[in-house]
């Protein structure tokens, strides 16, 4: 599959789900707040560049956070950003690559990404690209999904198929610290905190993928309903606790300066 097929599908799923995207983020949602709770205290930037916008749960708490903030978003899915611009007729919203997004340099306070980066063929280049976006003294905020992410399913997925799950790669926390050094910029915060989503059944669990719209990687064959009825046996057998079948996600919030 070409890159420019693979960034099509994944423009497609993304808008097929803008309207259940919101619904269904129940990490997605609170990793944003966390990464806005966590910009340095006193930071009051006046412009504000959000990459991979989604439906807009970033921009929702920066401008809750800073009202006089000015946003410039994109995001690959069409539907999407139409959200957006229908919820912040104010700020302005692009559809397109956040890869391939030529900002003007020095253009912005500060530039955040929340949940999108995972998605980025040239993690290190586009993180180096943004980078050169920010005003001197400006922030860069990232919350993204890291190593160890999903390790209930890829596990259930090995063990009842007999095959990796083809997912996202998902570099170490350490990798996004070092493009960051690389890119010119000093880090102020790299935590990593565990975040736990627990579902009734672990075909809800798999169904909550499809509800924020995300696919794996290309050339994977659909599983056969005997497959999947494999796969959610042995995923509640091995992982079902008292609060139901989890989903853990690694984040990174990862707050660096220029």
């Amino acid at each position: 599959m070409s890159a420019h097929l693979a960034k099509s599908a994944i423009g497609a799923n993304f808008s097929a789900a803008a309207a259940t995207y919101d619904g269904w983020a129940a990490v997605q949602a609170p990793a944003a707040q966390k990464l806005v709770d966590s910009l340095p205290p006193g930071f009051a930037p006046a412009t504000a560049l959000d990459v991979g916008c989604g439906t807009g749960s970033l921009t929702r708490r920066l401008t809750d956070r800073h009202p006089g903030l000015r946003i410039a978003g994109v995001d690959l899915a069409p539907a999407m950003v139409d959200t957006c611009r229908a919820a912040w007729p104010r700020h302005y919203f692009l559809c397109g690559d956040a890869e391939d997004f030529d900002a003007e340099g020095n253009a912005f306070d500060l530039v955040a990404s929340s949940f999108a980066f995972q998605w980025f063929a040239d993690k290190p280049g586009t993180l180096k690209r943004l980078a050169l976006a920010l005003k001197p003294g400006g922030i860069l905020a990232l919350a993204v999904p890291v190593a160890g992410t999903l390790a209930e399913l890829s596990a259930a997925h090995a063990e009842a198929l007999g095959r990796p799950l083809a997912a996202l790669d998902y570099p170490p926390a350490a990798d996004y610290v070092c493009w960051a050094g690389h890119a010119g910029l000093a880090v102020l915060d790299d935590a990593v905190r565990p975040m736990v989503v627990h579902y009734p059944d672990a075909l809800a669990a798999l169904k909550s993928f499809k509800g924020i719209g995300a696919v794996f990687k290309g050339g994977a064959k659909p599983l056969t309903p005997r497959e999947v009825g494999r796969l959610t046996r042995l995923y509640e057998e091995r992982f079902r606790g008292e609060h139901g079948v989890p989903v853990t996600y690694q984040v990174l919030t990862l707050i660096a300066h220029s």
